[in-house]
């Protein structure tokens, strides 16, 4: 698999925000968003095997760390190596979450991660619809139970598109996020407190910080 990076860190967003983790992120995306903060990781990485990156991720992690967060780029391109390096991984008893854009389905993977943090794209990120929604990957995040959906507002008329979402996939509102389009400190606080907060009381749904903005971690 193509690897960008491997670090230790907290994550930022959702349910386990502040959680301490090891991330894997991995290289290629089929999606090129425009406010990606990520574009680094849409051209390629460093081709690693299976057995070096799971010896790096226990080496990063020591004793101390078993929650792996598995982001990209679009990491379920990769899922026929991860459902290798994730047999070796839930093995020694970690927690696994899994980003993804929600435009592939899981496979076999379903079996081996805890929890998918799906993000499906919204119209203000400038990609069509045809390429940002796959219904039938969608519906099957919602039915597998282990999926929480992320969504990354920016302007208050996002609402209905977040709605529309939850509408037509049967997403419970209590397994939705929404989180600020921000990317310092101050423009966060602004949009949080806004926006997006404000938002999430409308809707009946939860609201996620990013903590790795307003913090200052990686």
């Amino acid at each position: 698999m193509e690897v960008i990076e491997i670090f230790r860190s907290w994550q930022g967003e959702g349910p386990h925000a502040s959680k301490e983790a090891i991330f894997l992120r991995l290289a290629r995306c089929n999606l090129r968003c425009a406010w990606c903060d990520t574009k680094y990781s849409w051209l390629g990485g460093t081709n690693m095997g299976v057995d070096a990156v799971s010896r790096r991720l226990i080496e990063v992690g020591g004793d101390e760390v078993k929650h792996l967060v598995i982001t990209g780029g679009e990491p379920l391109l990769w899922w026929r190596e991860l459902k290798q390096l994730l047999t070796v991984v839930k093995g020694k008893g970690w927690f696994v979450e899994v980003e993804t854009n929600g435009t592939l389905r899981p496979g076999e993977l379903l079996d081996y991660v805890d929890e998918f943090n799906v993000s499906p794209k919204l119209s203000n990120l400038g990609v069509p619809l045809r390429y940002r929604v796959n219904e039938t990957a969608l519906r099957y995040f919602v039915s597998s139970g282990k999926a929480i959906f992320k969504f990354v507002v920016d302007k208050p008329e996002d609402a209905n598109k977040v709605l529309w979402f939850i509408k037509r996939f049967g997403i419970p509102r209590g397994k939705v996020y929404l989180m600020s389009q921000c990317i310092t400190r101050e423009e966060c606080i602004a949009k949080d407190e806004g926006i997006t907060k404000p938002m999430a009381v409308k809707l009946g749904v939860n609201f996620t910080p990013r903590l790795h903005v307003l913090m200052g971690f990686r």
